[in-house]
């Protein structure tokens, strides 16, 4: 069953402030919605969302638990994809 943006919306909108929930939630983005990548010998985590607001709330949750920076791409609809896509990327300190 797939969410609608609005749930997702409101989802992304819900406090969490244990850190291990934050970390189970983080841990669940990555292994539905991440892939590694090697860019010059190094290990790059990508995750691809379909909402800004969980995007956002994932990039925040990193560098909140983790000290880690991430990129954040809005890639706009083009040719076979619909839809905006958010981007957060891990290029730095991939490994760890």
């Amino acid at each position: 069953m797939a969410l609608t943006p609005e749930v997702k919306a409101e989802l992304a909108a819900v406090p969490v402030t244990k850190p291990a929930c934050r970390k189970a939630e983080v841990a669940a983005l990555l292994r539905f919605a991440g892939s590694l990548h090697i860019a010059g010998g190094k290990i790059m985590v990508e995750v691809d969302l379909d909402t800004g607001a969980a995007a956002r709330r994932l990039r925040t949750a990193i560098a909140d638990l983790f000290g880690l920076t991430c990129e954040f791409v809005v890639v706009t609809p083009t040719g076979l994809r619909r839809s905006t896509r958010y981007v957060v990327r891990l290029i730095r300190d991939g490994d760890s």
